[in-house]
């Protein structure tokens, strides 16, 4: 006679599933860690930090390094200044997981860095801070006011003369062209005047010496 085997209630049934379901989930949990995507370790210049020289080059270290050097197709570090002018050049090299740009002189105040790169996993990972850059140097030069008068002391003039820098014609002397025949006709004057004063003399000597009567 045959015997039938016995029934096996259904919330064990529910139990041994779950049991299954877990132990295949449990692994993949596990590994889930080792395939997340890499993260931003470190920044250079730091994250909010203020400099006193603006940077020649900007450095950024992930977690892991990229996949591959395809990667570096895909990878992007732009820099802006206060300004807004972009100082970056669009060239990035990567050297094991650090990606570093060359930065240009920029002006002073916060600087932006926006950036993009692929993650060991092959996803893109993008993301961005900011530094400040206080150069005194600059704001010295910028911001130094012209020279104060003390009240009460004259001022010189600051009007151009056109005419500064340039030999000072000779004033022209007298015109002496006509000096000989000017002292001609003095001459002449003075020895008509002598001739007729002789004249005169004369006339008058024999006036009083005239002939003697008989």
């Amino acid at each position: 006679m045959h015997t039938p085997a016995p029934s096996v209630p259904n919330n064990l049934r529910l139990r041994f599933a779950l049991l299954l379901a877990a132990a295949a989930v449990i692994p993949a949990l596990a590994a889930a860690p080792a395939q997340a995507h890499d993260a931003l370790q470190s920044t250079s210049p730091a994250k909010d930090s203020t400099i006193t020289t603006a940077p020649e080059q900007v450095t950024l270290t992930l977690s892991e390094p990229p996949t591959d050097a395809a990667s570096l197709n895909f990878s992007v570090i732009k820099v802006t200044d206060s300004t807004g002018a972009t100082l970056t050049d669009g060239k990035v090299s990567i050297t094991d997981a650090t990606l570093s740009t060359t930065v240009a002189k920029g002006a002073n105040g916060p600087y932006k860095v926006l950036w993009r790169a692929v993650s060991a996993d092959g996803h893109p990972i993008e993301g961005s801070y900011s530094f400040t850059v206080q150069d005194r140097a600059k704001s010295s030069t910028a911001l130094d006011p012209a020279p104060s008068t003390p009240a009460g002391v004259a001022t010189a003039t600051t009007t151009a003369d056109p005419a500064a820098g340039q030999s000072v014609p000779p004033v022209p002397g007298p015109d002496n062209s006509n000096a000989p025949v000017v002292l001609g006709i003095a001459a002449a004057i003075i020895a008509a005047g002598a001739g007729l004063f002789a004249l005169s003399r004369r006339r008058k000597a024999s006036r009083n010496t005239g002939p003697l009567s008989g």
